[in-house]
């Protein structure tokens, strides 16, 4: 029986990652209609970036492209990709953590706290924070898993109240005296003029991409976002698999508070909600960019920085700050329209084939 369920996991997985349905023999040739009929699509999302970006270079050239321009860009926006990665690894689970702006909100404020106020050392106080942000995530997974709350509701309902806890600890301040080097240092430091951030970025797209793709737990999430009544019956524990993506999202959405902390060299206890729209900007624009509407945090951590040049081209350009949520809004919308759109597409091909 343990062999069946194996075996049962391994097509369901398989399937989920593909597209195709668990057994089906027409899954391949779909898959390859269904990639030829979405490039259409994918072509479209990265034209209109490419036609902003001449855009903005023609009229701003000198300072949108210009190395430190560029570099500036990645390094403020590096934290962000964390709380995007966050996002995507519980949407890759079939749920949605509305809650993962408002922890790396509270990590950078503690963090921040525990070194400047509590003077605690630096690999405590960030230790700490981290851990923080893992029983939110967990908070979040009892409320999903244990009590039967809709995800959405439930992690709305923790993003508020952990947004009052970090204006509570702050005193509805900004946090920077006090805060130590040591602390600062590897958010600011550079290797070949580029910051540390940006290496960290790049770090987390690689475990992140490992993770999920190549490891049973990743598999785990995709077979039960893509199906989990299959799941199920195929012998995945739903719940515990449910709960450990929350939990992994509320501790990577931390670090990114710390590294948002580290990087910045302040925090304010107002920022964290501001990070929820273009985290989930990039992770659907993500799906519909690398893949047929399948979240990757690859996907994810590439959006999120093609986000940020469109927005730094905003700045650029000396427009109204009013047109940055218009910007991130639109492309929230376009992204999760294509998105599924994809993926219905993608189901229709497969159906097909498989018959």
């Amino acid at each position: 029986m343990a062999n069946d369920n194996g075996s049962s996991f391994v097509a369901t997985a398989s399937a989920a990652e593909s597209g195709a349905p668990a057994g089906s023999p027409g899954g391949a040739p779909a898959r390859r209609a269904a990639g030829r009929g979405v490039d259409i699509q994918r072509f479209a999302t990265l034209g209109f970036f490419l036609v902003f970006f001449l855009v903005v270079a023609a009229i701003k050239g000198s300072v949108f492209l210009s190395v430190d321009n560029v570099i500036l860009t990645l390094g403020q926006n590096a934290h962000l990709a964390f709380v995007a990665a966050a996002a995507t690894i519980t949407l890759i689970a079939g749920q949605f953590d509305l809650s993962v702006g408002a922890v790396a909100g509270l990590a950078a404020t503690l963090v921040a706290g525990f070194t400047s106020i509590q003077q605690l050392p630096v690999i405590p106080a960030i230790l700490l924070t981290v851990v923080i942000g893992a029983l939110a995530g967990l908070v979040n997974g009892l409320l999903v898993t244990k009590l039967n709350i809709n995800a959405f509701i439930a992690t709305l309902a923790s993003a508020s109240a952990i947004g009052g806890v970090a204006l509570i600890y702050a005193n509805n301040q900004i946090i920077y005296n006090g805060i130590p080097e040591a602390l600062t240092t590897p958010g600011k430091f550079e290797i070949l003029h580029v910051p540390l951030p940006v290496f960290y970025a790049g770090a987390l797209l690689f475990l992140g991409w490992g993770l999920t793709r190549h490891t049973v737990l990743g598999r785990f999430w995709y077979a039960v976002g893509a199906n989990p009544e299959a799941a199920r019956l195929a012998g995945v524990n739903v719940g515990r698999m449910t709960m450990w993506a929350l939990v992994t999202a509320g501790t990577v959405a931390a670090i990114g508070g710390v590294i948002m902390t580290a990087r910045f060299g302040s925090a304010d206890p107002t920022t964290g909600p501001g990070l929820l729209l273009p985290a989930y900007a990039a992770a659907f624009l993500g799906s519909s960019i690398l893949s047929d509407g399948k979240f990757t945090v690859v996907g994810t951590i590439i959006a999120t920085f093609l986000v940020a040049f469109a927005q730094n081209g905003i700045d650029v350009l000396g427009l109204s700050a009013g047109v940055k949520p218009i910007f991130n809004g639109f492309v929230l919308a376009a992204a999760v329209a294509l998105s599924e759109g994809l993926r219905r597409r993608g189901r229709r091909l497969v159906r097909s084939g498989s018959r």
